[in-house]
């Protein structure tokens, strides 16, 4: 047997998941349980898209086991880029970070195990505590030592037993607040964002109001008619992964 109880099957199947994720893109890759995420109580997701409560593993995957997350780092402005198309948003980055993901996918589904890609209602911000990629930052990001909140993150589920990793617990905010004073709006207090009042959660009426016009353009600047660039002021402030960013 090996930590955590897992047989040599799992560490072995851990280690090649973790391998194959980096190789395929990835910089960072943890593993949670299924458990672990469940036993975490469902909270309120105020998002445009999705105003309800967090699921359960089981809500998508009967069997599940465990989950995978990955950390995919954004060095580049270009990364923040958001296109208009119609009536709704797209986001070029996630593009590239399901495309590593689904490499994986398609690896476990080889392997004769189920994967479902993205399982959107469950919490990858506490995937991602959970799994070691780094701590729950004021301005709601997970903040990793090394690159700050310069990555996004991308989830599978499966039925597929791997050995989780242990959760991060340090704190990396400390006494810091610089990113809820850099907020133009001021839609963050300490670990928490009102996201009806974040740029980004804005409609676009509220967007292009007398009120908000001004910071908008100044924050999510136009690249086209159509393309933006998405705020980032607060992850700008965070003092972690400045340098690689390379910012001043």
């Amino acid at each position: 047997m090996v930590p955590n109880g897992a047989s040599w099957d799992a560490r072995s199947l851990t280690d090649e998941v973790k391998s194959r994720a980096r190789r395929y893109g990835s910089d960072l890759v943890g593993i949670v349980s299924a458990s672990d995420l469940d036993a975490v109580p469902s909270h309120w997701i105020g998002h445009r898209d999705y105003r309800c409560y967090t699921k359960k593993t089981a809500d998508y995957l009967e069997d599940a086991r465990s989950l995978i997350i990955m950390g995919i780092r954004v060095w580049d402005d270009v990364f923040e880029t958001v296109i208009r198309v119609r009536d709704h948003d797209e986001y070029p980055e996630e593009w590239r970070g399901q495309y590593y993901a689904r490499r994986l996918v398609r690896f476990l589904e080889g392997e004769g195990y189920k994967a479902v890609l993205e399982p959107y209602l469950l919490s990858k911000k506490r995937m991602a505590q959970l799994a070691g990629l780094g701590s729950f930052g004021k301005n709601t990001l997970i903040i990793n030592p090394e690159y700050g909140p310069w990555f996004r993150l991308r989830s599978i589920l499966t039925d597929a037993e791997l050995v989780p990793d242990r959760p991060f617990t340090d704190d990396l905010c400390g006494g810091c607040d610089r990113c809820i004073k850099s907020c133009p709006v001021g839609a963050l207090t300490p670990y928490r964002l009102d996201p009806d009042r974040c740029l980004l959660g804005m409609t676009w009426e509220q967007r292009r109001s007398e009120e908000f016009g001004k910071i908008w353009d100044e924050h999510c600047p136009p690249l086209t008619r159509n393309t933006y660039l998405m705020c980032m002021t607060c992850q700008r402030a965070c003092v972690h992964g400045r340098e690689l960013r390379g910012l001043n």
